[in-house]
């Protein structure tokens, strides 16, 4: 749930997992296919992957934001897109859901800790496949094993730094959320 962007959340669940879905399986499809050099490899990486990473993200996705289904679209878009940037929600109705937004991106990053270890052992795999490669395999496996470094070595280095960003303004955003929730109950007293 950290890594999808805010305009994601505009359709319904089915949509949401299907846009994820696609958009990971065929970033990871074109992966497969510069690493192998078959076209129809990189075909089946990106079915097989699309439907495996679309319904287990969507279910994800509705497991920690269950209220999004009662706002629409836009209203997902608006309270997911103040909550990652820390801003402030004008919507007195629509505070509670920046709060619900902001406890399932801190609980979705809570449940991925346990396999954050992961990572930095496959950088360093990886890392060795890339010498390996540079020596023994074909110019097309170098580069692949260059493009899955580069990618971890982001996911090692730049994302926690990232994350931590996106759940320090999730929080702010929380905290603006509560007190104006606070204040339009203070007001109907």
């Amino acid at each position: 749930m950290l890594t999808v962007p805010a305009f994601v959340w505009r359709g319904g669940a089915i949509t949401r997992a299907i846009m994820v879905g696609l958009a990971v399986g065929f970033f990871l499809g074109l992966l497969a296919w510069l690493d192998s050099g078959l076209w129809f490899a990189g075909l089946i990486a990106m079915a097989i992957i699309s439907l495996i990473y679309g319904v287990w993200l969507g279910r994800r996705m509705v497991r920690y934001w269950p209220g999004a289904c009662a706002l629409t679209g836009e209203q997902r878009v608006r309270v997911a897109g103040v909550t990652r940037c820390g801003g402030r929600m004008g919507d007195p109705a629509l505070a509670r859901a920046v709060v619900d937004y902001a406890d399932g991106l801190h609980n979705s990053e809570k449940s991925g800790r346990a396999f954050r270890w992961v990572v930095p052992l496959v950088l360093v795999v990886a890392a060795g496949m890339a010498i390996w490669d540079s020596v023994f395999a074909s110019t097309r496996d170098l580069v692949s094993s260059c493009v899955y470094l580069v990618l971890l070595g982001f996911d090692v280095f730049w994302w926690p730094g990232r994350r931590d960003r996106l759940l320090a303004n999730a929080d702010r955003a929380k905290e603006r959320a509560l007190g104006l929730i606070d204040s339009t109950e203070g007001k109907a007293e």
